[in-house]
């Protein structure tokens, strides 16, 4: 896969740890889940990682993951 860039959008491929956003509090989110990537770390062209942020419709929150970007 190529590199994401920030605003890119993409399904998870499995779950991820998150935390919803003002709240410290942890969630699941789960495959399948929309994404948008918010941050890229490391070199544009071959990032290390991604924070992505995801919208939960049934709480009316967000929510920010930081994950490996051979993880995508």
């Amino acid at each position: 896969m190529s590199a994401m860039k920030e605003n890119d959008t993409f399904q998870l491929s499995r779950p991820v740890e998150a935390e919803l956003i003002g709240e410290h509090t942890a969630v699941t989110l789960p495959t399948g889940t929309t994404v948008a990537v918010v941050l890229v770390f490391g070199d544009p062209t071959s990032p290390e990682a991604y924070e992505i942020e995801a919208y939960l419709p049934e709480t009316d929150r967000y929510a920010l993951a930081t994950i490996a970007a051979r993880d995508i």
